[in-house]
């Protein structure tokens, strides 16, 4: 398998320096091989993307780049921040940020800060998973095992658009195109996973998934998981912390619902964010 990402930089006579990310990921499905792909950005390329209306695809294709199999755009300014020329790289990514619904995008600076590092590959990974399943045999059965596999995933980052994921896959049976579909509910999920999970969103999926222990393990043991979650809500131990007992809790009394879970078992099986 491969994951292709772009970078995009600026200006195009820059000596690029290599991206810290690495050149294989582990997939559930087995090894993934990393493909990034190195853009330079000139006057000539900014000024045709940015001239309304935006044919972005089409512009993405003149670069070689395919947004069906593009899993991540870095946007990369060797210019610095007072340079003039800044503002244009910055209205490159405004305008990706605005236009592409469907592509994760980030500044390379934000790949050191683990916060935005983290929200960006897990947006590479669910794409990533979704657009092997588009290569292969499309069937509704295996939208809706998707779409099952990460509800909390989806429950984390947004509520009110978990809310209307739910509806739209239930008309999945009533499409007239399977393929039309898919694409549109990509969409929909990807503008749900820009919004940053919250703690308090994360703490409301994680009571979600204690409750499948409630006659299954030990008083003990659910007191423990309780008090982890405690901790976390107020920002004593971290999110993994509580993750990694949760899954203890599955090793001990198993829920072919919870194993399904990318919240407790990512698709990038190396990040557990």
């Amino acid at each position: 398998m491969k994951l292709t990402l772009a970078r995009f930089y600026w200006p195009a006579e820059a000596l690029v320096e290599a991206l810290d990310f690495p050149d294989v990921v582990q997939s559930e499905a087995g090894s993934v091989s990393v493909s990034i792909i190195d853009i330079p950005l000139t006057h000539k390329s900014i000024n045709a993307l940015l001239t309304p209306p935006f044919y972005l695809e089409q512009w993405f294709q003149e670069q070689g780049l395919y947004l069906d199999t593009l899993c991540g755009v870095v946007i990369d300014n060797y210019y610095p921040p007072e340079h003039p020329d800044s503002s244009k790289i910055r209205r490159v990514f405004c305008l990706l940020a605005d236009e592409l619904d469907v592509i994760p995008i980030i500044n390379k600076n934000d790949l050191s800060d683990s916060t935005q590092w983290e929200h960006f590959i897990e947006q590479v990974s669910v794409l990533h998973e979704f657009n092997q399943l588009l290569n292969e045999t499309l069937t509704a059965h295996r939208l809706i095992e998707f779409h099952t596999r990460y509800k909390m995933l989806f429950l984390a980052h947004s509520q009110p658009a978990y809310r209307q994921l739910g509806p739209l896959i239930a008309q999945i049976k009533h499409e007239p195109s399977l393929h039309d579909f898919a694409h549109q509910y990509r969409q929909h999920f990807m503008r749900l996973l820009r919004y940053p999970a919250t703690v308090q969103n994360h703490t409301n999926v994680v009571m979600h998934l204690q409750g499948y222990f409630r006659k299954k393990v030990s008083d003990e043991a659910r007191q423990q998981l309780t008090t982890l979650i405690h901790q976390y809500r107020l920002g004593e131990i971290s999110l993994q912390a509580v993750k990694h007992q949760l899954r203890l809790l599955q090793e001990a009394a198993p829920h072919g619902w919870l194993a399904q879970q990318r919240y407790l078992y990512p698709w990038f099986i190396e990040y557990d964010l």
